[in-house]
């Protein structure tokens, strides 16, 4: 899981330059106190590209919950996710 995703600050020794691309997605405007995010949100908050982050909430690597057509993911999900993530590169 720790491969998948290449975070801000992180080392570039141990990603293939195809992982080492950041959000690209439209501008987005969070609200201090949102509890919901969208995919667009997510991405720009992981600084992942949005086409990563919608693979990353399909196959379940990401946690977020479907809804139509649009991804939707809970902040305190998000957070318990990150937080639980693998410190990699001396973090």
């Amino acid at each position: 899981m720790g491969d998948l995703f290449h975070f801000p600050g992180s080392s570039d020794e141990d990603y293939p330059e195809d992982l080492d691309a950041t959000y690209d997605g439209p501008e987005v405007d969070i609200a201090e106190d949102a509890t919901v995010f969208t995919l667009n949100e997510t991405a720009y908050l992981l600084n992942i590209p949005v086409v990563d982050t919608r693979e990353g909430l399909s196959n379940g690597d990401i946690p977020g919950v479907l809804v139509g057509e649009d991804w939707l993911v809970w902040r305190p999900r998000l957070m318990a996710w990150l937080n639980g993530l693998p410190k990699e590169g001396g973090w």
